[in-house]
């Protein structure tokens, strides 16, 4: 039987709609379980539960010809939404619910001091198949970057050169050699997060910077490890804003920070 070309994308419409309505029905029974957890004083994240749903869905996934480490994946990301819904609905009732233990999501991406940008981009697009995604500049006497976002999958990676030998970037390259310079953790409530960190004497380089779609919050570096710690909230906004990102080098430059 032939099947043209629209009704097969009918069919997977209709099987969109059955898998976003499936969704929905999982993440409310997740918060009823919440519930249930809380009321019994048992911890919300279960370790032991969590693998034993992600082996059950690469076992089912390859029965059905699926690929079970896709499974475990898009299982993870389930999961991952699932514990973030579960926060948000008792978090205004458990204050201990807002430290990044609970609330970081993922790495959003990881920034890396170069001293050669065009030398980098090459290498990382032939050597490791990475994808150009943006390029952006900074000006500034010390703030002054040249940056490049480059994308696999689902990892981002963010190229930076610094445009003179008194910017931060140069100036972390000096100190500290090339290599990563931040890495950016996304949370589910980035307010929850900063008051956590300001209870724990973190050391803090920015408030809390607003752009549209994008929250995003910045560590002085940390002088053992020589790691500087963004942690951001996302809404609408994928990639960077560049008011936000001339804010963090602005406050770099009054503290004389890299």
């Amino acid at each position: 039987m032939n099947t043209t070309l629209p009704e097969i994308r009918q069919q997977l419409d209709e099987l969109d709609q059955q898998l976003v309505k499936l969704l929905g029905r999982r993440f409310e029974l997740c918060q009823r379980a919440a519930l249930a957890k809380q009321r019994a004083a048992l911890p919300m994240m279960q370790p032991a539960r969590i693998e034993e749903v992600k082996a059950r869905a690469a076992a089912l996934a390859g029965a059905e010809g699926v690929d079970p480490a896709f499974a475990r994946e898009l299982f993870a990301r389930i999961i991952d939404e699932a514990c973030r819904l579960e926060r948000r609905l008792l978090g205004k009732h458990d204050t201990s619910e807002r430290g990044l233990r609970q609330q970081a999501l993922r790495i959003d991406h990881v920034a890396i001091a170069v001293r050669d940008l065009e030398a980098a981009i090459e290498s990382y697009r032939e050597r490791f198949g990475f994808e150009l995604v943006e390029r952006r500049s900074v000006e500034g006497k010390r703030s002054g970057m040249e940056s490049a976002v480059m994308a696999a999958g689902g990892v981002t990676i963010v190229l930076v050169q610094g445009t003179s030998p008194e910017s931060n970037v140069s100036q972390y390259i000096a100190s500290y050699g090339p290599g990563v310079q931040h890495l950016a953790i996304e949370v589910d409530d980035l307010d929850a997060t900063r008051a956590d960190l300001v209870e724990r004497r973190c050391d803090l380089l920015t408030k809390i910077i607003r752009g549209d779609g994008l929250f995003q919050m910045f560590t002085r570096r940390e002088p053992n490890s020589g790691m500087q710690i963004e942690l951001l909230a996302r809404s609408t906004e994928s990639g960077f804003k560049a008011d936000n990102v001339q804010a963090l080098f602005e406050a770099m430059e009054r503290d004389g920070v890299y």
